[in-house]
C-alpha cells in the first residue's frame, strides 16, 4: 500500500514538473509535432520512472552521513491507547481507499465509453472510404476513431462534407486515437491529478493544431476558418473520439494565422533532455549503498570479518524487528512506560539509543547516544532489552551483527 501511494507521489510530480516546462517554454509556438511528442514522452516518463528500480551504488559513508541508519521517530505520550481500542483505519488506508474508489470509477468510465462506441458503431449504416469506415446516422456529429469517421446523414451540402472527411481522415492517418486511450490509461492511474486534465487539453489541442496546419496546406484558409465557425454545436460526451469541433474555435484560427515559429526556437527543446535525466535519477534509480570498507567486496574478508565477531553499520539486507515497522512501533506503545514521576515534573525529550542485532537476531549490547532524564532514558532503554527476537541482518547472504539506532520521543499529552 505504501508503495502505491509513493509511487503516485512520484509521478504527480514528475507530471507536475514536466507540465510546467511545457507551459512555460512550448505552448505556443508551431512546432505541433514536436509538441505532440513532448506530451507523450512526459506522460510516458511519468507513468515509468517510478515504476522503475535501477540499482545505484554510492559509498556507504555516505549513506551513513544522509540516513544515519536511524529508526523515525516514535513519539510516546503519557496516554497510552489501550490496546484493545485501535483506530479503525489509519490514514494510508484511508487514502489508499479514496484512491482505489477513483480508480475504479474512471476505470468504468472508460469501460462505459467503449459500450457507446461500439453501440454507436453498431446503429450507424456503414461505408468503406478508403481505408476508413464511414458511420452515418441523424444522431451523429463530426467526429472519429482510429479508422472509423462518424457523420450525420448526408445533406445537400457535398462541399462541407468533403471538408469533414479530410480533417477526420487527417485524425486517422496521424494516429491521434492512440494518444487519447493513452490519456484515458493516465487518467485511471492518477485521476486526482489536475495536470492530467492540463495534458489531456494540451495534448488534443495540439492534435488540432496538426489537422489544421494539413488541411490549409491544400485548401483555402479562409474557406476552411468558415467551415469551423459554420460547424459550431454541443460536442459528444464519448471521450475517447475527436469531435470536428472540439476546441475554441476562435484559438484554432489565431493559430493558422500566426506566423511560424523560427527554427532556432527548437532548441528549448534540448533543455528537458537534462529535466528527464534529473526525473529518472531522483525517480527510477535505487540508491543501495556499497560497503563502508572496499575489502568486504571480497567474500573471503566478510567470512574473515564474521569470524572475528565484527559488528557491521552498512549491510545490503538490514535487519528487520518481528512483525516489522508496524510491529516494532506496536511493541513499544505495548511496553513502553512513561515514569510517573517525570510525568508529573513535566519532563519530556527524545531519548536516542543504540543496540546491536547479533547473527540469531537477538537484541544486545543496547546503549545510550544521548539522553534527556535519567527516568526517560532507563525506560528507553529496558524496553529495547527486552524486544523479540529480530531478523538479522545480511551480507552476500550471510547472517552478521550490525549496529542500529533508535529515537524514542516522550512528550506529555
Amino acid at each position: 500500500m505504501n508503495q502505491v501511494l509513493n509511487y503516485l507521489w512520484e509521478a504527480s510530480l514528475s507530471l507536475g514538473a514536466l507540465w510546467f516546462f511545457y507551459w512555460l517554454l512550448l505552448d505556443g509556438n508551431t512546432f505541433f509535432d514536436w509538441n505532440r511528442a513532448f506530451l507523450l514522452l512526459a506522460i510516458i516518463a511519468s507513468l515509468a520512472f517510478p515504476a522503475f528500480e535501477f540499482p545505484a551504488n554510492v559509498a556507504g559513508s555516505q549513506l551513513a552521513a544522509s540516513y544515519g541508519f536511524q529508526f523515525p521517530i516514535l513519539e510516546f505520550t503519557d496516554h497510552k491507547i489501550p490496546s484493545t481500542e485501535q483506530e479503525w483505519i489509519s490514514l494510508p488506508q484511508f487514502l489508499f481507499g479514496v484512491y482505489l474508489i477513483g480508480l475504479i470509477f474512471f476505470l468504468f468510465r472508460l469501460i462505459w465509453g467503449m459500450v457507446v462506441l461500439y453501440r454507436q458503431i453498431s446503429k450507424a449504416r456503414q461505408a468503406f472510404w478508403g481505408p476508413f469506415i464511414l458511420l452515418e446516422h441523424p444522431d451523429f456529429q463530426p467526429a472519429s476513431f482510429f479508422r472509423y469517421i462518424f457523420l450525420p446523414a448526408k445533406g445537400d451540402n457535398e462541399v462541407d462534407r468533403e471538408w469533414i472527411l479530410a480533417h477526420e481522415a487527417a485524425h486517422g492517418n496521424q494516429l491521434h486515437s492512440w494518444d487519447i486511450l493513452l490519456v484515458q490509461l493516465l487518467k485511471i492511474v492518477l485521476w486526482f491529478n489536475p495536470f492530467v486534465r492540463l495534458f489531456e487539453k494540451a495534448l488534443r489541442e495540439v492534435h488540432e493544431y496538426q489537422v489544421d496546419e494539413k488541411i490549409i496546406a491544400h485548401h483555402p484558409k479562409k474557406t476552411y476558418a468558415q467551415l469551423l465557425l459554420k460547424l459550431i454545436r454541443p460536442t459528444q460526451t464519448c471521450v475517447l473520439i475527436h469531435n470536428f469541433n472540439q476546441f475554441q474555435i476562435k484559438k484554432r484560427i489565431k493559430m493558422m494565422n500566426q506566423p511560424k515559429t523560427r527554427s532556432l526556437a527548437r532548441s528549448k527543446y534540448a533543455l528537458s533532455i537534462p529535466l528527464f535525466g534529473l526525473l529518472f535519477v531522483l525517480f527510477a534509480c535505487e540508491y543501495q549503498d556499497e560497503m563502508m570498507d572496499q575489502n568486504d567486496k571480497d567474500d573471503n574478508k566478510i567470512t574473515e570479518r564474521l569470524m572475528q565477531g565484527d559488528v557491521f553499520d552498512v549491510v545490503e539486507d538490514m535487519p528487520v524487528p518481528n512483525g516489522g515497522m508496524e510491529g516494532w512501533n506496536q511493541y513499544l506503545m505495548e511496553n513502553l512506560t512513561y515514569p510517573e514521576s517525570a510525568k508529573k515534573e513535566g519532563v519530556e525529550g527524545t531519548v536516542y539509543a543504540s543496540f546491536v542485532v547479533n547473527q540469531e537476531g537477538v537484541v544486545r549490547d543496547v546503549e545510550l547516544l544521548r539522553g534527556v532524564d535519567d527516568r526517560l532514558n532507563q525506560a528507553a532503554l529496558e524496553v529495547i532489552r527486552n524486544s523479540p527476537d529480530w531478523e538479522p541482518g545480511k551480507q552476500k547472504g550471510k547472517e552478521v551483527t550490525v549496529k542500529m539506532r533508535v529515537p524514542i520521543k516522550f512528550k506529555i499529552n
